[in-house]
């Protein structure tokens, strides 16, 4: 589902409380780290990244990127987030 990812920053795991993370891990991949990161306001989109972010929107139907052209960052890692959950839920994979 995810098409070819521009370098993307590291971000911490906010899963879980932090005492938990130790135990069991993250269950966020890379990408959804730094996606929830930058919808929080903590790291800011390259054209690259933003350009990838509309891609993501585009593979799930009923989603378009004309609709968030002018999406700020974190509105549009969010929309990346609810577009996958989407994607999921339509495949029975939720």
């Amino acid at each position: 589902m995810i098409t070819e990812m521009p370098d993307l920053p590291e971000a911490a795991c906010r899963c879980f409380d932090p005492e938990d993370i130790e135990e069991t891990g993250c269950v966020c991949g890379d990408s959804e780290r730094v996606l929830r990161a930058i919808h929080r306001g903590e790291i800011r989109l390259t054209d690259d990244q933003r350009e990838w972010c509309f891609r993501e929107i585009d593979r799930v139907e009923g989603y378009s990127r004309e609709e968030y052209a002018l999406s700020d960052d974190g509105d549009l890692a969010n929309t990346v987030l609810c577009a996958w959950t989407d994607f999921c839920r339509d495949k029975g994979l939720l």
